[in-house]
Formats: structure tokens, C-alpha cells, sequence
């Protein structure tokens, strides 16, 4: 445009001159007027316009130059017109012979010329001269040719500048990755520069003379046309328009445009001008982490691994613009698929819902292969698939293609597979394949970790041996039933003769009666009622709504009935009684903890009479809990008298075989009764505010003891002291815990605080709360008795905790014990990838040391280092130690690689 408006400027300027100098010249033209006799008004015009006015007289073979032809040509007019034997000598050799031309075909065919050549001044500059010349005819005969000069050297620079430029910018669009481009008044497709054959290829010329928008099938991303059509109508400028396009062969391209409206020299609307960039790598990787980032958000907010695929297959496909996706496994019964989660359009989830229940498949099935293979296929056409044409019903969706993502187990087997359906075919130029490999290994992670969640939230709410609820999960249970109806009786049930089973034909036979016997509970009761495992041969069973007297004892009979049939051990046949205690709510308790007291106790009175048989709670408690409350309130007198003592178990970490902690243990030499262990007078003085001041002394004591084992003798070894719920949550108990640490100088880091899993279920968020304030004082938090309390698996990725101790019921047996086995590897693995430490209690034999070893816990106790004991004790203990790595924890053999 520049270059155009400097021309039409030199185009005005000559005709500026022209008009002014057009009476001269007519009559210099007609003879009327001598060379130098301009009047003032034309000499002025020749100046301005750089013009000048000449006649060549053929008679006397004599040019006539005006004042301008001087200036042209760079001659003094005192010096004369050249001859035009001289005149003819300046002109460029190069230009000669054209100008010659030029005068002799003017001469010949008496039409006016123009010819520009370059002529080389008197002072040695070589300019280019622009000649007009028209012969003149006297009668018939040419008698002068005359015309105009004019010096362009100026307008030919500026040419040369611009064709340079022009050159250099097409060069450089050629060899940039970026293309030009260009629309008409009507947003059409008008010109592409040639650098796009090298970015995208030859094919997208065929866009030419279309509007952008105009191509659906070969834009698979949903762009918004409608922003850039209202962009283009109101002739806005247009920045970072992002879309795609898949040429012929298939592959894919994903653009970015810019451009800004051209206005012609009258204002009016012309087109778009901008430039266009491949930005397929780039956004594609995008788009990858774009899906990864929310896949895990997804994952991050589901608990239910149903809804997290669900809400990820929308995922993928509203980025993608794919119709809809589905994951189904291989049917167990035979060739054959199953559906469990789907998303899509409205048609997609129309069509998945007429599926049958068992989709049937021909062998060679590609989702069946994929199932086997364990690799993902991507089939940019269906052309040759007619069977998952017809199974999908592709051809109503307006389905082209197809992406098979296969989702392993933990054994690397593909145990399901995710299919989605999309729109458009293309090549995979490694970009489908990363968003399959994402999916599977994403999903398998995901479904792999709630499988594990699964089992360890069953195996903290069921019994491992009969599958039947525990203790946590039936106290939840009545609580919730207890909410909803107040009414419901709570059989106590407490077998019969069981030890001589154990005694006699030894744990794994005594594993299998209580098996049996729980299966013949699930038989004996209703399906709303419920059938729980307290421990050792103790079981609950839970009866719903209100039932009469008569109706409860029925069952309790029908229990006692199913209870007595033989069961067969050891290839004979042994006999089961059971002593079964009733409590009906609300008559006899409205609390949950009272309820199953008050059964207890029921049964307790059964046992005292004979066994075998079924007694209602008669409204006052057995001798033995009234112990339990006595005990309890001899305690404090106890704690003064020096009864109770703190004995101390070591704790070894197993990769080091050093001890790194010592945990305080409860014990009353009571005068009348012996040693008591915690299990005798603790639970009533949890019931009540008795529990804060025996925690209180047991945490002081525990400290003064650590200080008197010696801070700088042992400074890797903590000492562990067990916390209740009641007791944690009291206001004053961290800053009480700060300044007994204060007072005696020890370093934080030597105390470790191990709460049961009770400790999250009445406040969470405060427990939450307060652990994280222990954790700032440098005291590192432990959750004991792992697996067989209340805490939500939920909470316990939130909570600021160092470790979970596996309760000792899950230890017994190992290795041979499978289902402990898996539930330790769990735990282990959970906890290992929440950043926290796996200890296990109750070790009692090499075996199961080796085992804890193999399973990757990372420290134990038990009775196979030591037992609890006194602190004067527990230092001897510590110089032993190497003889006890020598006996316990020798490394193992190794085998010869």
C-alpha cells in the first residue's frame, strides 16, 4: 500500500506539471515559442513536477532544451544544449540500443513513445530519466520530435526498496512455519501464502473461497465459530482463534489465526489480513495435561470409583468432542461383555441402555482382544469392523471411529476396558496413544487403591475369620438403628464348651467352628436383623423393630437350635451349646454401650446357672461388672499408694534392629486381687472424667522415666504413651503436654502419643485439629489397634499422623495366614504411600517377624523381643540388645545369585 501511494503521489505531481506546462508545450509543439522563452509560471510548474520540456529540430540536427531539461539533465545553461551525437553518448550502454528503438519506431509509425533509460550527468551521476516523444509533421514529413523529461531516480530507488522488501518478506513467510492469509468483503477464503504447503501441506488450499466455519467434518474440538463469527461481522481484531483440521490422510492439525480488518482507500470493509500457526504439538500437549489434571481432581473428590469413571469418560469426551464412552469387563459366563459405566451424548446413553445384560461378541472381538492383549487400539476407521459397527449401532451415532483403553490389576491382567466412540477418524500421531496410556494407568492406580480402601474399611468393620460384622461396625449399627426406631432386642451369644474344641483339637479347628457357627447365624435370623463377632467365641445378634417377648425368645431358641447341630472335626462328630443374654431397647437401656452391658450381663447369669439356655436382663448387673466399677474407684487411692506402676515394652524397627522406642504399659499390684492389667479397671474409668487424671499421671510418670533412662545415653529412643479420646480432646491437655515437656527438657521428638481409632468419630475435624498442634510441638501421633476401630479411611488421608500400629489380631498366623497376609500388605502399602510408618504389636514368634519383614512393616513388638517391664528393667534390656539381634533378628540366608 505504501508503495502504491507513493506512485499515485509522483502520478498527481506529473499531471500537476503537465497541466501547467500544456500551453508551452502546444506551442513548442507547433514551433511558436524559442527554447528559453518559459514564462515564470511554467518554469516553476517544471520545478515542482521535476520535469522539462525538449525538441530534437531534424533539419538542422539541433536539440532545444527548456530551463527543467537542463536541471534533468544536469547541464549549465550557460554551456549550451548538447549535441545529439554527445547527448546520445550519456545515455547508459546498456539502455542505448532502447532508446534508439524507441526514437526509430516513434519516427516510423508517428505515434508517441516512451522509453526510460539512464543517462550519466556532466558531474559524473548516473540518473534514470523518464523521455515522452512525439514526432511532428511538417505536411508529410517528419520535421522535429519534441516531448517531455522527467528525472525518476528517486521513484526507481524507492521501487528497487520495495521489491527488496517484498522479496525478503516472502522469503522469510516461506521459510517460517507461520503462513499468511487473507478473506474478502464476504469472509471468504482469498489468498494463503506459500509457506502453508510446508506447515500444513498442499490440501489446505482447498479451504480457499470457503468461510472458516465452512468445513465441519474436518473440526473434531467444538471451536467457537459463533465468537469468531460475531468477531468477523463486526470487524474486530481477531487473537489467538484456536482450531483444528484433518486432512485427507488423516492427520491432525491444530491452528491459531490472528488477523486484523483491511479497509480500502475509501473506508469501506475489504477483508481480513493475518497469519496462521501450526500449534499441533503444543496444544495437544495441552490437552494431556489438561485431562491428567482433571482426572485427578475427579479421583481427588469421589470416593466411589462408580462415579469417578462416570464423571472421567464425560471428561474425555467434552474435550475430545467424542459422542460417548463406556467401560465394560469380560463376562464371567463366556465370550461376552458386561457394562458397568457409561456417559455420552443423550443418543450414546440411549443406545448403552438397550444393550442386553451380557453382550455377546465373536471371538475375535477387538474389545475382547484389547481385554487380552492389554494394549490400547485405535481404529480411526470402522469400515471393517461391521460386528462393533452393529453392536454399537455406530452408524445412528454418527461414530467413525473407536479408542479401546484397556485398565490392568495389580497382577499387570487387563480387568476391564474403556470404549469410546468418536465423530471423526484420524492417524495417532502419538496423541491418542498418550491419552489411552494416561486412562489405564490413571484408572489402575485409582481402582487398584479403592479395592485396597475396600478391603481394609470391610476388614476395620468385619470379623477377618467369619466375615461377620465386629465390635465398631455393630456399635455404628445400633447407633443408626437406634435413630431410626428405638425398638430392637440385642442377643448376647457366648458358646458353650468352645475352649475344649480349641484345647483339643487345636486354633485351626476352633477357626473352623466359629465359621460355622457364624453361617448358621446368618440362617438362624431374619434379613433385617443382624449377626456380629465381639471376639473369642462372644457374638451379637441384632434383632430389628418391635417384637414382643415371646417372638424374641423364639429366635434366641432357633439360635440355640442351629447352634446345637454336630459339627464335623476331625472326622467325628463334636457338639456346641451356647448361653444367649437378652436386652431390649428402650426398656431395659437407650444407650448403645448400656445395651450390650445389659445383654452381657443376661448372659453372664446364663452361664451361672447351667449354660444352654436364654435369660432376659433383669434389670441389675452381674458381680463382675460390679467389680469393674469398684476397681475403678479404688483407683485414685491406688495411684497415691504407689499400686500402679508403668512397665515398658520395647519397640524395635526391623531394617535396623535397634530399639527406637519403649511404649508405657499399665500395671496395679493390687493388695487382694495381684497384677491387673488395664483390661480389668480401665473401662469403667473410661466412662467417666476418672480417666484424665490417671492419663495425666501415666504421661507424667512416662516422661520422668524417659529423662531417668538418659536423653544423651539413648537420644534416638522415645518412649510411647497410650491416649483416650476423653482425654485428648480436654482444652488443657496440649498445653499441659508443652509445659510437662518444658519442665523437664526433653526434646519433643522422644514422645510419641498413640490414640485408638475411637479418637475420630465424635469430632473429627477437632481430633484433626489437635494432632496437627502435637505434631508442631515436634510429638509424633501413632493410631493404635489399627484395623479393628472406627476410623474412616476418608479422615485418615487428612490426618497429620506418623503411623498406624496393626492390632495384633491381624498379625496371628503370619505368613501362613492368607487373609492377614493381605490385610498387613494393605496396611503396609497404605501407609507407606501416605508417608507414614507401619508397626505391628503382639509379634510372638520368628514366623511372624519374618512375615511382618516380608509384608515391608517397618517396626514390631511383642513378646518375642521382650516382655513389658519395670524401668529399672528396660536399661539392662538395652545392653543386651545385640545378643537379642543375634537370636531374633539375624539377617536372612542368602541364596547364591
Amino acid at each position: 500500500m505504501l508503495r502504491d501511494f507513493v506512485l499515485l503521489l509522483l502520478v498527481c505531481a506529473v499531471a500537476f506539471g503537465g497541466w501547467l506546462l500544456l500551453p508551452l508545450l502546444r506551442a513548442r509543439l507547433q514551433g511558436a515559442a524559442p527554447a528559453g522563452a518559459m514564462p515564470e509560471r511554467e518554469r516553476v510548474a517544471e520545478r515542482l513536477a521535476g520535469l522539462g520540456s525538449w525538441a530534437h529540430e531534424l533539419r538542422d540536427n539541433r536539440l532545444r532544451w527548456s530551463e527543467g531539461s537542463f536541471r534533468v539533465f544536469g547541464v549549465a545553461m550557460a554551456d549550451g544544449e548538447p549535441a545529439p551525437r554527445d547527448f546520445l553518448a550519456r545515455v547508459d550502454p546498456a539502455d542505448r540500443q532502447r532508446w534508439r528503438d524507441t526514437l526509430r519506431r516513434a519516427v516510423r509509425e508517428g505515434q508517441e513513445m516512451k522509453v526510460e533509460f539512464r543517462y550519466l550527468r556532466p558531474d559524473g551521476q548516473l540518473v534514470w530519466i523518464r523521455m515522452a516523444l512525439r514526432p511532428e509533421l511538417a505536411g508529410r514529413r517528419i520535421v522535429r520530435m519534441s516531448g517531455v523529461v522527467q528525472d525518476i531516480s528517486g521513484m526507481r530507488a524507492m521501487q528497487r526498496q520495495l521489491a527488496a522488501s517484498e522479496a525478503k518478506f516472502r522469503e522469510l513467510t516461506q521459510l517460517s512455519s507461520d503462513w499468511v492469509w487473507e478473506t474478502d468483503a464476504e469472509h471468504r477464503l482469498a489468498y494463503l501464502s506459500d509457506s502453508i504447503d510446508a506447515a500444513l501441506g498442499p490440501w489446505a488450499r482447498e479451504l480457499i473461497g470457503l468461510e472458516p466455519w465452512q468445513a465441519p467434518d474436518y473440526d473434531f474440538l467444538s471451536p467457537a465459530w459463533d465468537h469468531y463469527r460475531a468477531l468477523v461481522h463486526e470487524h474486530r481484531p481477531i487473537d489467538g482463534f484456536e482450531h483444528s483440521r484433518i486432512s485427507h490422510d488423516g492427520r491432525v492439525f491444530h491452528l491459531e489465526i490472528n488477523g486484523r480488518p483491511v479497509f480500502d482507500a475509501a473506508g469501506a470493509f475489504a477483508g481480513y489480513r493475518g497469519t496462521g500457526r501450526n500449534i499441533t504439538r503444543e496444544r495437544q500437549q495441552r490437552i494431556l495435561l489438561e485431562l491428567e489434571g482433571e482426572i485427578a481432581a475427579i479421583i481427588r473428590d469421589n470416593a466411589e470409583p462408580a462415579r469417578a469413571i462416570r464423571e472421567i469418560i464425560a471428561a474425555i469426551c467434552r474435550r475430545l468432542g467424542w459422542i460417548g464412552g463406556l467401560r465394560v469387563a469380560e463376562a464371567e459366563a463366556g465370550n461376552g461383555l458386561e457394562v458397568c459405566e457409561f456417559e455420552g451424548s443423550p443418543a450414546f446413553q440411549e443406545m448403552v441402555e438397550a444393550l442386553p445384560p451380557g453382550i455377546a461378541c465373536e471371538a475375535d472381538a477387538p474389545e475382547l482382544l484389547a481385554l487380552a492383549g492389554g494394549r490400547h487400539a485405535w481404529f480411526a476407521s470402522l469400515d471393517d469392523l461391521p460386528a462393533l459397527r452393529e453392536r454399537y449401532r455406530t452408524s445412528a451415532l454418527g461414530a467413525r471411529a473407536a479408542l479401546l483403553a484397556p485398565i490392568a490389576d495389580d497382577q499387570g491382567r487387563a480387568q476391564c476396558l474403556l470404549v469410546f466412540l468418536s465423530p471423526v477418524g484420524f492417524r495417532d500421531d502419538g496423541f491418542v496413544g498418550p491419552i489411552a496410556d494416561t486412562l489405564s494407568r490413571t484408572l489402575s492406580l485409582y481402582l487398584r487403591r479403592a479395592q485396597a480402601e475396600r478391603q481394609l474399611r470391610h476388614a476395620s468393620l468385619h470379623d477377618p475369620l467369619t466375615g461377620l460384622p465386629n465390635r465398631a461396625s455393630l456399635l455404628r449399627t445400633l447407633e443408626q438403628k437406634l435413630t431410626a426406631d428405638p425398638h430392637l432386642a440385642v442377643l448376647y451369644i457366648d458358646l458353650d464348651r468352645y475352649k475344649i474344641i480349641n484345647d483339643t483339637l487345636g486354633h485351626a479347628a476352633g477357626d473352623h467352628a466359629l465359621v460355622e457357627i457364624a453361617d448358621r447365624l446368618r440362617g438362624a435370623i431374619r434379613p433385617q436383623d443382624i449377626a456380629a463377632r465381639m471376639g473369642g467365641d462372644e457374638f451379637v445378634v441384632v434383632l430389628s423393630g418391635a417384637l414382643p417377648q415371646v417372638g424374641i425368645e423364639q429366635i434366641a431358641r432357633d439360635i440355640l437350635a442351629a447352634i446345637e447341630k454336630p459339627l464335623l472335626l476331625a472326622d467325628r462328630a463334636w457338639f456346641l451349646s451356647a448361653s444367649i443374654g437378652v436386652a431390649v431397647a428402650p426398656a431395659d437401656a437407650t444407650e448403645i454401650e448400656m445395651l450390650v452391658r445389659c445383654a452381657d450381663n443376661a448372659m453372664y447369669e446364663v452361664k451361672t446357672e447351667g449354660r444352654n439356655d436364654v435369660r432376659f436382663f433383669s434389670g441389675s448387673l452381674s458381680d463382675e461388672r460390679a467389680e469393674q466399677l469398684q476397681l475403678a474407684a479404688e483407683l485414685p487411692l491406688a495411684l497415691e499408694r504407689g499400686e500402679v506402676d508403668l512397665h515398658y515394652q520395647p519397640v524395635l524397627a526391623i531394617g535396623e534392629r535397634r530399639v527406637v522406642c519403649v511404649e508405657a504399659l499399665l500395671r496395679w499390684q493390687h493388695p487382694e486381687r495381684g497384677l491387673l492389667l488395664p483390661e480389668r479397671f480401665l473401662p469403667a474409668a473410661e466412662q467417666s472424667q476418672l480417666i484424665r487424671e490417671i492419663g495425666l499421671w501415666v504421661l507424667r510418670r512416662a516422661l520422668d522415666d524417659r529423662v531417668r533412662l538418659g536423653v544423651d545415653r539413648h537420644p534416638d529412643i522415645a518412649v510411647s504413651v497410650n491416649v483416650s479420646a476423653r482425654q485428648l480432646v480436654d482444652d488443657e491437655f496440649v498445653v499441659r503436654l508443652g509445659e510437662l515437656l518444658a519442665e523437664r527438657q526433653l526434646p519433643p521428638h522422644l514422645l510419641r502419643i498413640e490414640l485408638t481409632e475411637s479418637a475420630f468419630v465424635a469430632d473429627p475435624e477437632r481430633t484433626a485439629e489437635l494432632i496437627a498442634r502435637l505434631r508442631r510441638f515436634g510429638v509424633r501421633v501413632i493410631i493404635d489397634n489399627f484395623g479393628t476401630g472406627y476410623a474412616s479411611l476418608s479422615w485418615l488421608k487428612r490426618l497429620p499422623v506418623d503411623g498406624l500400629k496393626i492390632d495384633r489380631a491381624f498379625v496371628h498366623g503370619l505368613p501362613g495366614d492368607q487373609g492377614n497376609a493381605a490385610i498387613v500388605e494393605a496396611i503396609t502399602t497404605m501407609a507407606a504411600r501416605l508417608g507414614m510408618q507401619a508397626m505391628a504389636e503382639g509379634v510372638e514368634t520368628a514366623a511372624e517377624l519374618r512375615g511382618l519383614r516380608t509384608l515391608n512393616c517397618d517396626q514390631v513388638q511383642g513378646t518375642l523381643i521382650a516382655d513389658p517391664m519395670p524401668v529399672d528393667e528396660i536399661e539392662d534390656f538395652l545392653e543386651t540388645l545385640p545378643a537379642l539381634r543375634e537370636m531374633h533378628l539375624a539377617p536372612a540366608r542368602r541364596t547364591a545369585s
